[in-house]
């Protein structure tokens, strides 16, 4: 069967590019199997990053929403108190004319719109 040296060197060399072969494979097998894994995982990360954005954003809505509603309620609330001290100055005004002249009714009112003034930055810092 072996007729020299040769024939065993063929042999070996056969036998080593077997194993090599098998090895290889081997290799590339749980190679694969890894990128498999990998890509699992990160298509998970991915649904779940898109979960939680989705969510992010419902909340974000709601909160825009209700500065929305807050904000026409502190508006609707201004309004309604500008109009209340504009009725009582104008109540306490109106028993005292004879006493009052013109340039004290316009200081009252340019009191009254100061004092809008002021309640509409403090409604406004209690928004931000």
């Amino acid at each position: 069967m072996f007729n020299n040296s040769k024939d065993i060197l063929f042999l070996i060399i056969s036998f080593c590019i077997l194993w090599v072969t098998f090895f290889l494979c081997w290799m590339f097998y749980y190679l694969m199997r890894l990128l498999r894994n990998t890509n699992k995982i990160v298509e998970e990360f991915r649904v779940r990053l898109q979960a939680l954005t989705e969510a992010i954003n419902y909340i974000r809505g709601k909160i825009e929403h209700m500065s929305g509603l807050l904000s026409l309620i502190t508006d609707g609330a201004s309004g309604l108190v500008q109009k209340v001290i504009a009725k009582k100055t104008s109540e306490w005004v109106g028993a005292g004319t004879d006493k009052i002249n013109k340039s004290a009714k316009e200081a009252v009112a340019k009191a009254v719109s100061e004092t809008t003034k002021k309640m509409k930055k403090i409604v406004k810092t209690i928004k931000k």
